[in-house]
């Protein structure tokens, strides 16, 4: 080797990032799975996580303010916090799912919108995560793969709110609540008047957001808690009622019946 020739080539040069650019996010995993589902029924949410959804089947329905996405295999559907969506199916497909919570200033300025990846660049860290065990580490990787490819028109200027403060107040109450298993505190005039507003201001800004009134939002949310009991747990129907702070179980079976069209106990022989 030559006296003048190098061993090492840069293709570019070193950069020393600002302290800020050079943090990753922190993200924490809420839920994760892969399950197959005869039936995908999601009323009305709006919280304060990110959603990861991947369907290998057709099937699937995501149900967004004035429009509807038909899922598809070939995609990957990254839905960003505090997007209002709900779900519905036309027949049994498999589904693996991520919920979770991202610390970062940058990332709340994506636009409450769904934003879709082809399944191909991303299939591999997608069935490695879920193979055997699941891989919260393999989760985490392609988590941060989603996040680092967002477009960027997908971000709104920076300073400018994509959902009303006020709004984005009331969902972290609820979120916080229900994560405690208490609802006593949540009924409209209490929250108006938590946040400075009159009643009627309230019940109008929420309705504008998120197109259902927070009576009907919050309702929603403790009927899918009670599915949910229903179907992971051994807890009586008395029991699920409690939990998810209906008075009886006559209130509480009324309201079921009424958003899934099967009463409680009728939808848990069907499991």
């Amino acid at each position: 080797m030559s006296k003048n020739a190098k061993s090492v080539e840069y293709i570019s040069k070193a950069v020393k990032l600002p302290r800020a650019e050079g943090t990753l996010p922190r993200i924490f995993l809420a839920n994760g799975g892969r399950v197959r589902l005869r039936e995908w029924r999601v009323s009305l949410r709006c919280l304060p996580l990110w959603h990861v959804y991947w369907n290998p089947d057709p099937g699937g329905r995501l149900h967004l303010a004035d429009y509807e996405v038909e899922m598809s295999p070939d995609c990957i559907y990254l839905l960003p916090s505090y997007l209002a969506f709900s779900t519905s199916s036309t027949r049994a497909f498999r589904h693996i799912y991520l919920d979770f919570c991202v610390e970062s200033d940058h990332f709340s300025q994506v636009r409450k919108k769904e934003i879709v990846f082809p399944v191909g660049n991303y299939r591999w860290l997608l069935e490695e995560a879920f193979k055997d065990r699941f891989s919260p580490l393999i989760a985490g990787s392609l988590i941060l793969a989603l996040l680092a490819a967002i477009p960027e028109e997908s971000f709104v200027p920076e300073g400018t709110p994509t959902i009303n403060p006020h709004i984005q107040n009331v969902l972290d109450m609820i979120f916080e609540s229900f994560q405690k298993g208490k609802f006593d505190k949540l009924d409209n005039i209490t929250v108006s008047r938590k946040l400075g507003m009159s009643l009627a201001n309230y019940q109008h800004l929420f309705r504008r957001e998120l197109k259902i009134s927070p009576h009907r939002y919050i309702l929603n949310r403790r009927l899918e808690l009670a599915y949910n009991l229903l179907k992971n747990t051994d807890m009586s129907i008395e029991e699920v009622a409690e939990s998810a702070g209906f008075a009886n179980r006559y209130q509480f079976s009324k309201s079921f019946g009424i958003l899934y069209n099967i009463p409680p106990g009728r939808f848990r022989k069907t499991l």
